[in-house]
């Protein structure tokens, strides 16, 4: 009994007044993330088997909303997070508009080659053959697959990394949301998971310096609605 008293107390101390703001944060991180995992994706597709589907995708898209987006907004006020600390500002658009461009310039070519991968095929987009079966059906799914960028982007490149930066500092921030990002993604095609980790680094490195969400939020979605259309056109199943 002497050891589970002393492993108590060593745990009580993780959770004492003076880090208060640390263990607030990254245990609902944790939290928030595994939700997302189990409700949002992968997790429905690879435990419940949920077929690709307008319904299915919607429902992801709500939950990622209520987890990366209402929740954290939610949580943010003890952590005196603050619209322009969160990034929700124009900031420099110039310099934000110019990365999107670029990036965007780099990242549709690779995409193009990388979606002939039979796995990416298989997963995205989230709504399956219905997203290309019109272009009003691909409009309406734009439109939610932006919501779920936005929320994203909130989670991991607002809440998460500018409540680390306070703490423990820009650098140790960036990597560790990263890290996070990236293991979100454990579950999803292989190409897809090794990307996310340089990618969360410079979507991060992109919202520090453009002093704004929206522009790795551009980024972000740029690269996703790509990967649906060229998957869609590798499969024949855009507007055919």
């Amino acid at each position: 009994m002497w050891v589970l008293g002393r492993l108590a107390r060593d745990l009580a101390d993780l959770f004492g007044r003076r880090d208060w703001f640390l263990w607030y944060l990254l245990t609902s991180a944790v939290l928030i993330q595994l939700g997302f995992w189990y409700l949002s994706t992968p997790g429905p597709t690879l435990l419940a088997n949920q077929p690709r589907g307008i319904l299915t995708a919607v429902f992801g898209i709500g939950w990622a909303i209520a987890l990366f987006w209402i929740v954290p907004a939610a949580l943010s006020a003890p952590l005196g997070l603050t619209r322009e600390r969160l990034g929700l500002v124009a900031g420099d658009a110039r310099f934000g508009l110019a990365t999107v461009g670029l990036g965007g310039a780099l990242a549709v070519p690779l995409i193009a080659i990388a979606t002939v991968d039979p796995t990416l095929r298989a997963t995205y987009p989230w709504p399956g053959s219905w997203a290309g079966q019109s272009p009003g059906n691909l409009a309406v799914w734009a439109g939610l697959y932006l919501l779920y960028y936005v929320s994203f982007e909130f989670f991991y490149r607002g809440y998460l990394l500018r409540s680390l930066e306070s703490i423990l500092g820009l650098a140790p921030a960036i990597w560790i949301q990263a890290l996070a990002a990236t293991l979100v993604h454990a579950g999803k095609p292989f190409s897809e998971a090794l990307a996310a980790f340089p990618a969360s680094l410079i979507f991060a490195l992109l919202a520090v310096r453009s002093r704004s969400l929206l522009y790795p939020i551009a980024l972000h979605f740029l690269i996703g609605l790509s990967t649906d259309l060229f998957s869609l056109a590798h499969q024949g199943l855009l507007f055919p």
